[in-house]
């Protein structure tokens, strides 16, 4: 692939005025073919030996090489041969030559020659030869300029991207100097797709991909790898700093409104750093570490650019070992549920609990699902652990039943990837009809995230849930996404206080506040007020004060095995209120 490169810079010069390099000793020979060629719009760069046809095509890299067979030095014979050994096996070469034996014939074919013109010329023949076989070859390198292409964003694709960095590696180690790989991923690009559609998504690759291409260097390297992952190479820095000016200009770049049809959407990027030869002296290496270094980026928030370490490595082999764990502990029924009671603050009793998983393992103990719910999520375990989960809930509520716990109702929290890849209104029809529960008896708890992540068909299967009975719990409110209109459109009957602000309360006047307007928003919606994770009489006296309705958390119970919850229940009828 080592002509990739010019083939995007010769393609378009050739489609102008294809270049022929024309090698002859003959002074009068080349004068009368550069007269007859560039009336025909071509130009011609001359040679009067071998030596100089090999130095004319390696700067050129012309669409059609002329060679005299006898030269002075290296007749053109040889000069063909060292040619083609030089890796221009694209070029077509034609033979000028008074020689008509058939061994001449035949070594011409050998070293790689397409054809003849023989002395003295015909010109019209030349003419017609040599424009028979420019069209053709720049009809092929057309087509081969579309196998490098990404045909969205007009830039390099992935198979160009490959060679261009394996050049870069090689010119870095022959010139010992440092170049730079970034990986440059678009944030929340399938919310996009999935809220404008795809054409809107196309449009803003192809937004993103200019606005990368104008903030670098002329020499410097942007390629599509596909989806919304892009590639720049930066060569000839002399320390990362050069990386983090590049790397912070291009953060700030894309921080950007594009215009989507009618509608505008906020834009940003992650980025991962790997820079040679610290962080790989390969192609590969550099690749792999530069994707761990963007990963990294997506987890410190987003909208960032982190460098490539090596115990990023050691983390991706962890949690690798860690997702292979989960479902090795899915499948050996190592999960189970636990439930923390919600109370109404002003009755003092109980109305309700929380499922919330938990891992067995059998040498660490229990396992908190802050620990790897995420990568539950990521790798998609979520979705039979989901489907496990409701059934779990379902089946409990029988035996509380069965127990003589009456009216209980239990809040199942759903992920985002539970409304794309599962039908969750038959899942919970199925369990429900399979262990006899009232739709009453459940609740379901979505992030805010989980509302905007797919917005239609979020609301659809949200008001299917609440039309069988079963109460809608908006979690972790405030912390970022959602918004009024959100509170107004969606079928949400209660709205829970992210811990992070009741655990202020009521010496953070920040938080003070926010709780505060949270509690006179959902007042005015006529929705009721949870609040997660309260600890102590001072939250609690603020809570009632602004009309909290409901709380959870450990001033009155941490999440208890199904059976201790029965116990805590019976000890609450007879001691709460």
């Amino acid at each position: 692939m080592s002509n990739v490169v010019s083939l995007f810079s010769d393609t378009q010069k050739y489609e102008e005025r294809p270049i022929v390099v024309l090698a002859d000793d003959d002074p009068s020979i080349r004068l009368m073919v550069r007269h007859v060629l560039e009336s025909e719009d071509f130009d011609i760069v001359e040679a009067s030996d071998g030596l100089e046809a090999i130095k004319a095509v390696e700067k050129h890299h012309p669409a059609l090489i002329l060679l005299d067979a006898v030269m002075p030095g290296i007749d053109g014979f040889t000069t063909c041969q060292q040619i083609k050994e030089k890796g221009h096996t694209d070029i077509p070469v034609m033979m000028i030559t008074g020689l008509d034996d058939d061994a001449s014939v035949e070594r011409a074919y050998e070293v790689g020659a397409i054809d003849f013109i023989t002395k003295p010329i015909k010109w019209a023949v030349l003419k017609h030869r040599v424009k028979s076989v420019v069209a053709k070859v720049i009809a092929e390198r057309k087509v081969k300029l579309l196998a490098y292409r990404d045909t969205l964003t007009d830039l390099p694709n992935r198979l160009l991207f490959s060679d261009r960095l394996e050049q870069a590696v090689i010119r870095a180690e022959r010139s010992k100097t440092s170049m730079a790989l970034m990986l440059v991923d678009i944030d929340d690009f399938k919310l996009v797709n999935d809220s404008f559609g795809h054409d809107a998504g196309d449009k803003l690759i192809k937004a993103v991909g200019h606005l990368i291409s104008k903030s670098l260097r002329r020499a410097d390297t942007i390629a599509r790898l596909g989806g919304d992952e892009f590639a720049v190479i930066i060569e000839g820095i002399d320390s990362p700093d050069d990386a983090i000016s590049i790397a912070d200009n291009l953060t700030t770049i894309l921080e950007h409104n594009v215009r989507l049809d009618d509608q505008e959407t906020y834009t940003s990027a992650s980025i991962g750093i790997a820079v040679y030869p610290g962080d790989g002296k390969d192609p590969r290496t550099l690749l792999k570490n530069a994707d761990t270094a963007m990963y990294r980026a997506k987890e410190n928030g987003r909208h960032c650019f982190q460098f490539y370490k090596p115990e990023m490595s050691v983390t991706a082999m962890e949690r690798l070992d860690l997702e292979n764990s989960l479902k090795s502990a899915f499948e050996k029924d190592e999960f189970l549920l636990h439930y923390q009671p919600i109370i109404d603050i002003h009755k003092n009793v109980v109305v309700g609990v929380e499922a919330l998983l938990r891992w067995q393992h059998p040498d660490k103990g229990m396992i908190q699902p802050s620990d790897f719910i995420s990568i539950i999520e990521d790798c998609g375990l979520i979705v039979p652990v989901g489907e496990w989960l409701i059934n779990s809930v379902c089946k409990q509520l029988k035996h509380w039943a069965d127990a003589g716990l009456e009216d209980q109702n239990v809040s199942i929290n759903l992920s985002p990837r539970q409304f794309k890849e599962q039908d969750l209104v038959a899942l919970f029809t199925q369990a429900m009809s399979e262990y006899g529960v009232d739709g009453s008896s459940l609740s379901v708890e979505v992030t805010e995230r989980t509302l905007i992540d797919n917005v239609g068909e979020v609301e659809g299967v949200l008001k299917k849930l609440r039309a069988m009975g079963i109460r809608v719990l908006l979690d972790d409110f405030g912390t970022g996404y959602a918004s009024l209109a959100y509170l107004k459109e969606f079928p949400i009957d209660v709205v829970k206080i992210d811990r992070a602000f009741v655990a202020g309360i009521p010496d953070s006047e920040e938080d003070s506040a926010i709780v505060d307007a949270i509690a006179g928003l959902t007042r005015g919606l006529k929705l009721s007020l949870l609040a997660e994770g309260v600890e102590n009489d001072r939250q609690l006296s603020v809570l009632k004060s602004i009309g909290c309705q409901f709380g959870q958390g450990f001033y009155w119970s941490k999440a208890l095995p199904g059976t201790e919850y029965e116990q805590f229940y019976m000890n609450q009828i007879y001691n709460l209120g």
